[in-house]
């Protein structure tokens, strides 16, 4: 299996595959959901073993916000929360020279990421649509697993 790791291509084609992977969405909430589950989980287990979060680490530098300020506050430091709340993406303050600087004290958030281990992926598919687009696991994650159930876009 040949995985992408270029974040520009990945921007890119996430871009270009928007309408597609909403179909996508649409087609796994017909299908068996613990057997999406089961394949997701071995795609993630074989795919996150070969891609370094810490030599990537652009879930750092394109977080999301959580809507409470003190949800926030691992990530932003506190004078910043308001111009930070409502942005679409941020780096977050932990990140330097793209490695963690509190790496082995890293937020719940931080060390779930990016969820894929958890069950439910199909009623998840928006939170895995907007990770597609900044996690490598991710985007490699759905676009092996349309090759899996031989999804074809109509």
């Amino acid at each position: 299996m040949s995985l992408e790791l270029n974040l520009i291509k990945i921007a890119h084609l996430a871009e270009q595959n928007q309408a597609e992977n909403h179909s996508f969405g649409k087609y796994l909430k017909q299908q068996n959901l613990q057997q999406i589950d089961q394949i997701v989980h071995r795609l993630n287990k074989t795919i996150s073993n070969s891609i370094s979060c810490v030599d990537c680490g652009n879930c750092c530098r394109n977080l999301r916000p959580i809507a409470t300020d003190e949800a926030l506050l691992p990530f932003v430091l506190p004078e910043n929360i308001a111009t930070y709340k409502y942005l679409k993406e941020f780096t977050c303050k932990n990140l330097a020279c793209n490695l963690c600087s509190v790496y082995d004290e890293r937020p719940e958030e931080c060390r779930q990421y990016p969820y894929l281990h958890r069950d439910n992926f199909v009623n998840r598919t928006g939170e895995i649509i907007q990770n597609y687009e900044i996690c490598p696991i991710v985007f490699n994650v759905v676009e092996q697993l349309k090759v899996e159930l031989k999804w074809q876009n109509k």
